[in-house]
Parts: structure tokens; sequence; C-alpha cells
């Protein structure tokens, strides 16, 4: 019988400050989960918007289900849209939010959307996009978003 030995070699494995580690992340804006509370539909999220701000939030809907988007103080300037589940999310240049895709019937971009109320179309995660009105009068502060599921 004739034995034979193998040399096992392991390749040489770069060090961990190697130039594969060493590349920039592309990481996505901060986004808030709309939750319910235990026995509840709707929910209502404190927010804050800086001059030129955006703020994102995502739901998770089955078809058939209503979605009842709301955004107070009205007279502050801020309004939503409310963008299809098949939307993608990114970081823009200036490192605030950046959503692409369509939006539902009348919660889209020229919409100002203060208060809407549509059907889910498809099962999905849909994004909610919160940011001043493209006005004279829009004042950066505090708002309420209030996302209703039935």
């Amino acid at each position: 019988m004739i034995r034979r030995r193998f040399l096992f070699a392991l390749p040489a494995v770069p060090s961990a400050s190697s130039r594969a580690f060493a590349q920039p992340v592309n990481t996505l804006p901060g986004m808030t989960t709309v939750t319910f509370p235990p026995g509840s539909n709707t929910s209502t999220l404190a927010g804050q918007l800086g001059p030129g701000g955006r703020n994102v939030y995502y739901v998770q809907a089955k078809a058939g289900q209503t979605l009842m988007v709301s955004v107070m103080p009205v007279a502050t300037g801020i309004s939503f849209q409310v963008f299809r589940a098949d939307a993608s999310l990114a970081k823009g240049a200036d490192g605030l939010p950046v959503v692409s895709g369509g939006t539902l019937p009348d919660a889209g971009p020229t919409d100002n959307a203060t208060a809407w109320i549509g059907a889910i179309p498809v099962d999905g995660n849909y994004l909610i996009l919160v940011a001043l009105r493209v006005a004279a009068a829009a004042t950066p502060g505090p708002y309420n978003l209030t996302v209703s599921l039935k």
C-alpha cells in the first residue's frame, strides 16, 4: 500500500487593514418603522424637520387594506408623499433620504398632501416621505404624523 502525504497550504489572507476593508460603505439614510400598539390600528409619530429636511417612514401593509395618513400642523407647510411598495430608498449627496419610484394616487410630489386615504394595491412595505412644501411660507419645525391601517 502506498501512502501519500498531502501538504495543505492556505493562501495568504490579507490583514484586516487591507484596502478591501477600507472602502467606504454606502449606508441608507435613517428610516422609522410605523408600528401599532397592541389592539390598535393607528400610530402617531412625532418628528422634526430642519430647513430642507426630509424624514422617511415605512409601514407594512397587505393588498386590500385601507391606509390613512395625516400630518399636523398643516400651517407649517409640511406635507408627505406615499410611495408604492416597489419604491427604493437611497442617501442623497446631502445625506438626506431620496425615494425613487411611483407614488400612490393623490399622494405624489405635486399633491402637497396633508391628509390622505387610499387602498393598498399589493402586499409590501410602503414608504412615507415627510418634507417641507416648496413654498416661501414653509417653516421648519415639529410635526405629528398619524398613520392608520384597516
